[in-house]
């Protein structure tokens, strides 16, 4: 087969890389959160005796040596789901001791450590937006993703859906300048596909398939409503109120903590950031957050109607702004008492961003 020598040995991206990374990317944030959760209520037990302290550290290092090792073992797809659930659990069990790595006395409070596991967590979504964008459709590409999903052929799971979409995706471009040798090897696939005979069932959703159409049909029902504009402006309003009403409370208790209970303090209290240890970064902190708790009043306040998207655009980039750099320094002080309004925050960055790519796709 004739192949441009620049593309021997380049990397494809597998066709279902994205789904990978996000099993990946939720189970990381779902083990993390389950183990600092489990260790808080139960008081931090420790696994083992007098000697041996068994640390969830080494459940993680396994659960990465099992994730790595099965996809080496097996060919089917579905291993690929579960390596990349057991990546992500792997990786929170590891990564949550981060502190007792980076300080001499295996301090797993040290103050950075939270600000540390949530930066990485960051890059784990930019990486999964990354490989969202749509893959180069060059007959190379297409043919190792038509190879890839042959597996339903294999397995006699091949749907007429699947047996369609491989099809359209195989003939809906020419590639005269592939080279002989690759374009013999497309017509055969789809000839083989196109057989009469080839037997196939009916379309049956996996698990992820069934929840990512559930959030399409959610999607739908709740952007068409006449007022989801108003109660996005509204989730701006309370987002604001918080980012501008919790810097007032530290500054009202700089030099002794406001006695609070329950999810109040859980939302507004910053223990830690009191004026014996505040420094230029718990300042910009401050600042950082009433800035961006104005701002999003602001772009509430514009907001009124499809006519004025570009506020739209305005309240992402300032929850994207939140959610990255100023949360960064709220971690650093607030540790994972914090974890509750940036779960609201992420939220009401997703509503925000999808809202506005769903009027940007309704448009086009």
């Amino acid at each position: 087969m004739s192949m441009d020598k620049k593309d021997r040995g380049k990397l494809v991206r597998r066709i279902y890389s994205d789904r990978y990374v996000l099993i990946t990317l939720v189970s990381f944030a779902i083990s993390i959160s389950a183990i600092r959760i489990f260790l808080e209520i139960n008081g931090y037990p420790q696994l083992g005796g007098e000697n041996l302290h068994i640390a969830h550290v080494l459940w993680g290092g396994l659960f990465l040596f099992t994730s790595s090792l099965l996809p080496l073992i097996f060919v089917n797809k579905r291993i690929l789901d579960l390596s990349a659930f057991l990546s992500g659990a792997g990786i929170g069990l590891f990564i949550d001791e981060v502190g007792k790595f980076i300080t001499q006395t295996n301090d797993y409070f040290y103050p950075a450590a939270a600000p540390i596991i949530y930066v990485f967590f960051l890059l784990t979504i930019q990486i999964y937006r990354m490989i969202r964008k749509p893959i180069k459709n060059d007959l190379r590409t297409n043919l190792f993703h038509t190879l890839e999903e042959f597996e339903e052929v294999l397995e006699g799971d091949l749907s007429d859906i699947e047996k369609e979409k491989i099809i359209n995706r195989m003939e809906k471009t020419e590639y005269a300048a592939e080279g002989k040798g690759l374009n013999v090897l497309k017509e055969l696939l789809v000839l083989f596909l196109k057989d009469p005979a080839l037997p196939f069932v009916e379309h049956k959703p996996d698990l992820f398939e069934r929840i990512t159409n559930w959030f399409s049909r959610m999607q739908e029902k709740i952007f068409t409503q006449k007022n989801f504009h108003v109660k996005l402006r509204l989730l701006w309003v309370f987002l604001g109120l918080v980012l501008i009403a919790q810097p007032l409370f530290i500054l009202s208790g700089i030099d002794e903590p406001i006695d609070m209970t329950g999810l109040l303090r859980k939302i507004l209290d910053s223990s830690l950031l009191l004026s014996e240890n505040i420094t230029i970064f718990g300042l910009l902190r401050i600042v950082l957050q009433m800035i961006s708790g104005l701002l999003l009043w602001v772009c509430a306040y514009f907001y009124k109607n499809e006519g004025s998207m570009k506020w739209v655009s305005f309240a992402q980039l300032i929850l994207l702004i939140v959610l990255s750099a100023i949360n960064s320094l709220v971690f650093l002080y607030d540790q994972f008492s914090t974890i509750i309004f940036v779960i609201i925050e992420f939220i009401v960055f997703f509503l925000t961003a999808s809202f506005l790519n769903w009027r940007t796709d309704t448009y086009l």
